[in-house]
């Protein structure tokens, strides 16, 4: 068993829009509290959510992520992007991002070498849970 350690992420989107519905809907990484944490702008106009989340081997032997964004069951693990409704029910639209996607020579990889692991959900539709994520390195 594999001790738990602290892997850093980082999610992409080049449009904050919902995917449909409310256009004024917020946009952010949705935590397990339902508050979001709002995108950082970069220059080239993409959108950008840095998080940390702690990773340990889980009882099949992958890599089992927990920590504040870390959502659904260990063998389904994902992280939400959410547009919420302006009137607080519900959400316009969330978009997942699969966590299941990480083994760990990716893993441990990236934190050897000091750099987030990194996914783009441009273009990602509502739900997308059976999406495979197509995880990197990322930037220092």
């Amino acid at each position: 068993m594999t001790a738990k350690r602290t892997v850093r992420m980082r999610l992409l989107r080049d449009d904050p829009a919902a995917p449909s519905g409310d256009a004024s809907a917020p946009f952010g990484l949705q935590d397990k509290d339902e508050n979001l944490q709002p995108p950082i702008k970069r220059a080239d106009g993409m959108h950008v959510f840095d998080f940390e989340l702690t990773v340990s081997e889980g009882p099949d032997g992958r890599p089992n992520f927990t920590g504040p964004f870390a959502c659904g069951p260990r063998d389904q693990r994902f992280v939400y992007l959410s547009w919420p409704r302006t009137d607080g029910c519900g959400y316009v639209n969330r978009i997942k991002v699969r966590l299941t996607d990480l083994d760990w020579r990716l893993v441990n990889a990236a934190i050897e070498r000091g750099v987030p692991l990194e996914a783009d959900a441009s273009g990602r539709k509502a739900g997308g849970g059976t999406v495979p994520a197509q995880w990197r390195f990322g930037e220092g």
